[in-house]
């Protein structure tokens, strides 16, 4: 329910800034979120897959118009996720992954905006791929700090 109240919120800052902006994949950042604090079953991975693909659609559908520009991203980003989470032993995923994380969080703020980008020429998307940039470095941070918080109190 977190990732639909997610995906609400950033359609919601889209429309405020009337699509002028790119606005942080809030919704990617909670599907990877959800990926890193999956038990290890496999049944989370599996579920962030199929919740970046269709959150992506919806994406492009609402807003691009051509499906599969974010949902190739979204995709792709949950695989780069689950392939380099399931190279970390369970033992290391608790201590010492704050910069491990933090590159993961960030790789679903450069991927997806990045596609239209290299697509449409560097010209016309670097201004609005530098700001999201901006503003996603806020939501990085508060992502890693819940996730860390919840790292901590599984330990505790």
């Amino acid at each position: 329910m977190i990732i639909v109240i997610l995906w609400l919120i950033q359609d919601l800052l889209t429309v405020f800034t009337g699509g002028g902006m790119q606005i942080p994949g809030l919704f990617i950042l909670g599907v990877v979120c959800r990926i890193l604090l999956d038990d290890g079953s496999g049944d989370g991975y599996l579920w962030g897959i199929w919740a970046a693909f269709a959150g992506g659609i919806l994406w492009d559908l609402r807003w691009i118009g051509i499906p599969g520009f974010f949902t190739l991203g979204y995709v792709l980003v949950v695989l780069i996720v689950i392939q380099v989470w399931g190279m970390i032993p369970p033992q290391g995923r608790v201590s010492g992954t704050s910069v491990i994380v933090f590159v993961l969080l960030e790789a679903t703020q450069l991927i997806p905006p990045m596609l239209p980008v290299l697509i449409l020429g560097g010209n016309t998307g670097w201004g609005y791929f530098l700001t999201q940039q901006v503003w996603a470095l806020p939501a990085i941070l508060f992502t890693m700090y819940i996730y860390l918080r919840t790292i901590r109190d599984r330990t505790v």
